[in-house]
């Protein structure tokens, strides 16, 4: 399957992003030191949509920007790497 973007708010579990990662997803990139910007095609509306994802700790936000990176896949078919 295609890897996606899930997130869910915390101690409801409402599903609040659902995006797949494709081979055109723009590679995410560090947007403060506990923020993290990623560019997404919408699955609904077929248009770009840009996602900031704060976390609470730079370490946090490294670690996210290393996850989506490297389940993004690659043009090929095989797996980014970060």
């Amino acid at each position: 399957g295609v890897p996606r973007l899930v997130m869910r708010v915390e101690h409801v579990g409402r599903l609040i992003l659902n995006e797949p990662l494709l081979p055109s997803t723009a590679t995410p990139v560090r947007a403060s030191d506990t923020a993290v910007r990623v560019a997404l095609v919408s699955s609904l509306e077929r248009q770009p949509v840009s996602y900031l994802l704060r976390v609470k700790m730079p370490q946090e936000a490294e670690a996210l920007l290393r996850a989506i990176s490297s389940h993004i896949p690659a043009a090929d078919g095989a797996r980014g790497e970060a």
